[in-house]
């Protein structure tokens, strides 16, 4: 408003010969309407009413100005232009004229023009050093490099070398590809500014981009000779240093940072997990990599990203046992991360920890209440312990909250058929296979166990037989596939047949399964080969069965349909 306020009175000095009292006070209240109506932001309006004040007022250079201003907000350059040069043109000695329409220029990258009025106005104010700067950057997007140099020059002889005008060069210098003139220039600053750090990267950052190496790690061992302490400093040397092929003095200056709690924990987490990937190839790099994490711990035992990261790296070691603890610490402070509860369930399961399972998969619940995936593991842990009321509870649950995954629905329909063929509602376990398979028609592990369950039945063998051979086309050499096909043969009489496929089974990796010699033995004893399917009985109970039907077999060295 100082600005406005002050135009109206310049105004009203130059016209008081021209115009009448009336129009006087008219043309002033035109023009304060119009900084009020331009002020509450209806510039139509303030528009209108500062061209009535050029209708009464042709050589209102403040008229002039203010649409221009208007213009200007409005992003219509060329209008905004020329306003501003005519109210140039009507006032010479207002500097915010001049600034305005070389502003507007530029806008419309007529950096020329531009240039030629931040000359003049140079001249008029010979000491307004940013008016120099400005003029100076104007010629160089003009394109005009040699003279905008010059003036630069002439800048640092009053000024001495500045950061803003150093850094104006040195991204000219880069632009151009004169490499060598931009490190000048920064070379120049740090004989001022020897402390500043940023100066140093954008240097060291030049000589890597021309694959100076050995140079950016001279620059940076002069910044960390500056400040010894500085972990950023210290992060860039472990950097080039690795660059360079000095892998042992990498590590070396990485530990440093690591152990510098002054290296916030988010940098240092997001180099371990760039590490990571060569971490998978090289145990070294993996070693490294954990002890960096132990030191991430040290330096900040308050945070989850700490315990999460060293739990990754500690689970890429195989050392499963150690991640797990290392998780369960990070969601104790932090128990908002899903990611760190899957990898706890996935542990849990990995290590047939179904009580475990359990436990945690309810304690994830509690923060993750719509989240399916913890659901089914729950149900699966129930499964294995034998608490199918409470498997079935889960399961339907997590059901109902799966949307638009396939794979995850197949997987807990699945297992909700198992929880139903242990309570013995065969029902209900054929309507949620049915269903799994819906979801995912080649999941060989639900066809083998589908089929599987109908053969123990008895019932719909047919269909069964068919499941069942899918399941090996999709995987051929399973022995429990082959185990599944072989009994549904049996079942069908097919002796010869379900012979042949239990003893590939044996053959398969089958030898150590109490049941796959059990059914062999059923198979051999109906092909006429009763001592070898005795051979198999007895092998069967030395295995572990404990079916009273097996006892009686190897009693009687028969089989009784």
């Amino acid at each position: 408003m100082a600005l406005f306020q002050l135009s109206s009175g310049q105004l009203m000095a130059q016209k008081k010969g021209e115009l009448t009292e009336d129009e006087q006070v008219r043309l002033t209240t035109l023009f304060i309407n119009a900084e009020k109506e331009h002020v509450l932001g209806n510039v139509e309006e303030a528009t209108r009413l500062f061209q009535e004040c050029l209708t009464l007022d042709p050589d209102n250079d403040a008229a002039y100005f203010n649409i221009g201003k208007i213009f200007l907000e409005l992003d219509m350059m060329p209008d905004a232009a020329t306003y501003f040069e005519k109210a140039v043109n009507l006032d010479e000695s207002n500097k915010w004229y001049w600034l305005s329409w070389a502003q507007a220029l530029i806008a419309q990258e007529k950096f020329e023009d531009a240039a030629k009025i931040y000359s003049k106005m140079t001249k008029r104010y010979p000491n307004d050093v940013q008016l120099e700067m400005d003029y100076a950057s104007t010629l160089l997007q003009a394109g005009d490099a040699k003279k905008a140099l010059k003036e630069f020059d002439k800048i640092e002889l009053k000024t001495g070398p500045t950061h803003d005008i150093a850094r104006r060069k040195y991204q000219y210098y880069i632009n151009a590809g004169k490499y060598d003139d931009a490190a000048n220039e920064i070379e120049k600053l740090l004989d001022i500014y020897p402390g500043d750090n940023q100066l140093y990267g954008m240097l060291a950052e030049l000589y890597k981009a021309q694959g100076k190496i050995d140079k950016a790690i001279m620059v940076y061992e002069k910044a960390h000779k500056a400040e010894p302490t500085n972990p950023y400093i210290q992060l860039s040397l472990a950097e080039f240093y690795d660059r360079a092929g000095r892998r042992d003095t990498s590590y070396a200056f990485l530990k440093k940072a690591y152990n510098n709690p002054n290296l916030d924990i988010d940098t240092k987490v997001s180099v371990l997990l760039k590490m990571f990937k060569e971490a998978e190839q090289y145990p070294k790099v993996r070693q490294q990599a954990i002890e960096l994490c132990e030191l991430v711990i040290n330096t900040h035992p308050g945070e989850a990203k700490s315990y999460s990261v060293y739990g990754d790296y500690l689970n890429l070691n195989g050392q499963q046992a150690e991640a797990i603890v290392q998780y369960r610490k990070a969601v104790s402070i932090d128990p908002s991360r899903f990611a760190i509860w899957n990898q706890i369930l996935f542990l849990d399961s990995e290590f047939s920890d179904y009580q475990g399972l359990i436990d945690d998969s309810e304690k994830a619940i509690e923060y993750f209440p719509a989240q399916p995936a913890i659901y089914l593991f729950n149900g699966i842990a129930h499964n294995q312990l034998k608490q199918h009321k409470q498997a079935v509870i889960s399961l339907k649950r997590g059901a109902e909250l799966v949307i638009g995954n396939n794979f995850l629905s197949a997987q807990m329909l699945a297992s909700l058929g198992e929880a139903y063929h242990e309570l013995g509602i065969e029902s209900s376990s054929d309507s949620a296979y049915e269903a799994s398979l819906s979801y995912d028609p080649n999941n060989a592990y639900v066809l083998n166990n589908y089929s599987y369950f109908l053969s123990l039945r008895e019932e719909r063998l047919e269909i069964a037989k068919e499941m069942s051979s899918k399941s090996l086309e999709i995987e051929p050499s399973n022995a429990s596939y082959l185990d599944t096909y072989g009994w549904i043969l049996f079942k069908l009489k097919d002796y010869a047949q379900a012979a042949d496929k239990l003893k590939n089974a044996l053959e398969n990796g089958g030898k150590n399964s109490a049941e796959v010699h059990e059914h062999y033995g059923d198979a051999l004893f109906k092909i006429g080969e009763k001592d070898k399917a005795l051979e198999h009985w007895k092998q069967a109970k030395e295995l572990g069965g404990e079916n009273p039907a097996l006892i009686d077999k190897i009693n009687s060295k028969t089989l009784v349909d």
